[in-house]
């Protein structure tokens, strides 16, 4: 039988029970488990650890440990790629509406959910820590907070995101990138009045979503540019109403 002892700092310690935060946890074993097993034993996943590489050596008995979160993430592929859990499909929309390349199936399987993010090397939010402690997922964090504007305010300030917005162009629906198109050729699905005055226009090349620059685009841009220096512990700024 082996002994080693863990001290969890920092964030990680919102993952633990009261009475297990500020102290040394024991783990007794047998065999030669993973640091990996040891510390998500304690429901700790292993993406939010700093010093990953570390984490598939055996635990050695004797030794004690602490423990820090991961405090920086880069984008696994260079550029910011996202994929959601089924909680968090407002998040998800909210992200599309400040340019990032979001997926999300609101039925999809845990299975599918970590080899698509392993796979297409994309960062996995999710609020369940089972699904983030598989060993394909690679690059995920732990969403905490149940509402979705502190679930924004949550994410863009833990990855940095505000230099990256690239705001209103992807579509709402299905993530894919708008390209212009003629206004003669979406003519009978714009509402009269705005046949009227405007004639640039956006369509969905997936699903063939119209958008033009209305009042709502507007209202969006307004509520982006508050966004850009949210506060690390009060919500984002109210969205538009309808998005």
């Amino acid at each position: 039988m082996g002994r080693a002892r863990f001290h969890f700092h920092g964030v990680l310690e919102d993952l633990l029970p009261a009475h297990q935060r500020g102290t040394w946890l024991v783990y007794d074993f047998r065999g030669a488990p993973s640091l990996k097993h040891a510390l998500e034993t304690f429901g700790v996943p292993h993406p939010e650890i700093g010093a990953p590489s570390d984490l598939h050596r055996p635990v050695r008995d004797g030794e004690d440990l602490h423990i820090f979160p991961r405090l920086s993430f880069a984008p696994p592929g260079g550029e910011w790629r996202f994929l959601l859990d089924c909680h968090l499909g407002r998040l998800a929309k909210y992200l599309r509406i400040l340019g990032f390349d979001t997926l999300y199936e609101k039925h999809a399987p845990d299975d599918w959910l970590a080899s698509t993010s392993h796979d297409q090397r994309r960062m996995l939010l999710t609020m369940d820590r089972g699904l983030l402690m598989r060993s394909l997922v690679e690059h995920g964090a732990l969403v905490r907070s149940a509402t979705p504007r502190l679930q924004l305010a949550e994410t863009i300030h833990r990855f940095r995101l505000q230099p990256h917005f690239r705001p209103l162009r992807r579509c709402l629906r299905c993530n894919a990138l708008l390209a212009p198109v003629p206004k003669s050729q979406v003519l009978h699905r714009i509402p009269p009045k705005t046949r009227l005055w405007c004639e640039e226009f956006l369509q969905c090349p997936s699903c063939a979503q119209v958008y033009w620059p209305g009042s709502h685009h507007d209202s969006m841009l307004q509520w982006v540019a508050l966004l850009r220096q949210p506060s690390k512990s009060a919500p984002s700024p109210a969205p538009p109403e309808d998005c």
